[in-house]
């Protein structure tokens, strides 16, 4: 029976640890920290249930995670709520976006937009740039295939940004607005930067599986039920052992040798610590200096940090379990702090999740757990801009539901040096490696490393889509090669 090693108990390390033990190889799963999840995961505080991170599932049962649930089978509560999101739309108003955009309520809050002449207009120039790019039957099929984002289209637009992208159909500002917004949101990288390709890919999926969601007991539901698969199947799991070294013989791996000091022997070795961490793990030494210079030029993710409101009651009410504006700004400066070292946003995109509307066991009987998060670069060494980043995109928050502020009993927050904490990479991104052109699709790392034996998994290697659910995707293709 083959020996494997799993470095990590994220998301990918977990799910790649219990497909593998299920299908009958000896596991052992080096953790860290004292708990799994990694970025994905949730702890006690305050008597409320709190996740790590901000987190959504774009497709929740129907994506990655669930098709994992189902092939070890266990169960894994997902909870969703339609519409899903309240957009505030500046002199538009609430707008609020549903699952499905097909469905009767979807079409009745499209229906009862306020469209003025001007958006008319827009709507008719927006055709004719379309035309002009395309011609009319080109037109068509190429709208038709971002719609059910067809492979070929993937691929097309997989080395182009989502700004690009964009203007080959429209100038609208508030379009524009609206999908760099929502490529922070979904990609964690701003749309001049975020791959069309990958965008395509998963703005199509959470509409045609209208599942978007969370799972029931917060972000730890995820690992946490691949975890309980692997102890069922015999797995191996060490809490508070990190990995130290990956140790290679004659060009393969031959084990691990863990933070304990002890040699943990294998003759495959999953590593769900990134590619960066990985080369490090096994020694520069060990590759081919073209890879370790290419693994080195890889761009990483942006960040969110977060503000976590405890209420003593339940304020909230929208009809929509979580809340976003779109800023009033050029498109292209919405996000432009990020890459400026002292910058601090005037008028920031903020997003707002109240995760006790869709899971009221994560707080206390009567109260309401809210979150406000904002985006920025993954740079660690920014604890006093991120605190500051955080009081303006609060009192943003307040200003549109004052009597929040009124019944906070407590509050705490997250940012990069946080995030650093679990991962201990010396870096603060979200996701892993950036989802931007010349990273994703054919162009993605392999997580097949040039070392025998060795693989990544997680976000940085094999998997599309959002966060999580790309690394548990990279886990299903892993799992797959490796038996």
């Amino acid at each position: 029976m083959k020996k494997v090693v799993v470095i990590g108990c994220g998301p990918g390390g977990s799910a790649c640890a219990a497909l593998l033990a299920s299908r009958g190889f000896d596991v052992t799963v080096l953790e860290q920290n004292d708990f799994i999840g990694g970025k994905c995961s949730t702890y006690e505080e305050n008597g409320f249930k709190v996740d790590t991170g901000i987190h959504m599932f774009a497709t929740g049962p129907s994506g990655p995670h669930g098709q994992t649930a189902r092939e070890l089978g266990i169960s894994q509560p997902w909870l969703s709520r339609d519409p899903s999101e309240t957009m505030w739309m500046n002199d538009k108003g609430f707008f609020y976006l549903h699952q499905k955009t097909t469905s009767p309520a979807a079409l009745k809050e499209l229906a009862m937009a306020n469209i003025t002449g001007k958006q008319k207009v827009d709507v008719l120039n927006s055709l004719r740039r379309s035309y002009k790019s395309f011609g009319f039957p080109g037109m068509l099929r190429e709208l038709a295939g971002v719609a059910k984002a067809l492979p070929g289209i993937i691929a097309k637009y997989d080395d182009v940004t989502v700004r690009d992208f964009l203007y080959l159909f429209t100038e609208d500002v508030g379009i524009h607005r609206a999908m760099n917004c929502l490529s922070m949101l979904l990609l964690v990288d701003p749309y001049d930067k975020a791959s069309a390709g990958e965008f395509i890919l998963v703005v199509s999926d959470i509409f045609r599986y209208g599942t978007l969601g969370v799972p029931k007991g917060g972000a730890i539901g995820v690992p946490r039920s691949f975890m309980r698969a692997f102890k069922r199947d015999g797995g191996r799991l060490v809490l508070g052992v990190g990995a130290k070294e990956i140790t290679v013989e004659n060009d393969r791996v031959t084990g691990v040798v863990g933070s304990d000091g002890e040699h943990y022997p294998a003759d495959v070795v999953v590593s769900n610590a990134g590619l960066k961490q990985t080369v490090k793990l096994a020694g520069e030494a060990s590759f081919p200096g073209e890879y370790v210079d290419y693994i080195d030029s890889l761009e990483l993710s942006y960040s969110w940090i977060a503000s976590k409101l405890f209420l003593d009651r339940r304020i909230m009410d929208l009809k929509a379990p979580s809340f976003f504006p779109i800023p009033e700004k050029d498109p292209d400066q919405i996000f432009s702090y990020c890459d400026e070292p002292d910058g601090l946003p005037q008028d920031p995109f903020i997003f707002g999740p109240i995760p006790t509307e869709w899971d009221a066991t994560l707080a206390p009987p009567g109260h309401q757990l809210i979150m406000i998060g904002v985006a920025t670069s993954n740079n660690v060494d920014q604890e006093e801009r991120s605190q500051k980043m955080l009081d303006i995109a609060e009192q943003k928050y307040f200003s549109f539901f004052p009597e929040v502020e009124r019944n906070i009993v407590a509050k705490s927050r997250i940012t990069n040096k946080d995030t650093n904490r679990i991962t201990r990479k010396g870096t603060g991104e979200c996701i892993g490696l950036a989802q931007i052109p010349g990273q994703v699709g054919s162009a993605k790392p392999h997580p097949k490393m040039p070392v025998g034996g060795l693989w990544a998994v997680g976000c940085d290697a094999g998997g599309r889509g959002v966060g999580t659910e790309q690394a548990t995707a990279s886990a299903m293709l892993v799992a797959s090669l490796i038996s």
